[in-house]
């Protein structure tokens, strides 16, 4: 399988959890849905990740007919995925050294367990630009990262001034490794 159809998959898959992890989230018993805990959690178990996988969606490499991406001066938050100590951190101070601005300090996410590094990117009237802007922060430092819509998961904990938002994952941490 080429990792094309394999991105392929793993997204499928993502969003059928997601759609899963939705329609529970709107159950009638107020005591059935969990809060997202906003720092790990040491467990002796693996627990299957909540990813906020509905909005993700694969971007395609090469032109797009959307605005030019900055290259510098773009506002962003990294936050970590994974339980590897520093990631969100590197990933701010990389983008920082480019150019790019810290809207806030790098942070654990709400989700954890993620294995594959995304950049979400705001939907609001800069949109197209924020979109671009996502887009060449993916290819350019994560080796091709998703990108998506900024999701729910992150409104409220990402500051307003971020126009992406750098979720980084397993993938990140083996490729710091290597």
């Amino acid at each position: 399988m080429n990792l094309g159809t394999a991105r392929i998959v793993i997204v499928a898959a993502l969003v059928a959890v997601g759609a899963v992890v939705l329609a529970r989230g709107f159950d009638p018993q107020p005591d059935a849905a969990a809060s997202p805990s906003l720092s790990p959690t040491p467990s002796d178990s693996v627990t299957p990740s909540l990813e906020p996988t509905g909005s993700v969606t694969p971007t395609p490499s090469g032109p797009s007919d959307g605005p030019e991406p900055n290259t510098t001066g773009v506002t962003f938050m990294s936050l970590n995925g994974t339980n590897v100590a520093g990631l969100a951190g590197a990933a701010q101070v990389m983008l920082e050294a480019d150019g790019y601005v810290a809207a806030a300090d790098a942070d654990n996410s709400p989700t954890q367990g993620v294995s594959s590094t995304t950049v979400y990117y705001r939907t609001d009237e800069d949109e197209a630009q924020n979109k671009a802007d996502a887009a060449y922060v993916a290819e350019t430092y994560f080796d091709g990262a998703q990108t998506g819509k900024l999701s729910p998961v992150y409104t409220d904990f990402v500051p307003d001034s971020a126009a992406i938002v750098i979720v980084v994952g397993q993938d990140f941490a083996d490729a710091r490794a290597a």
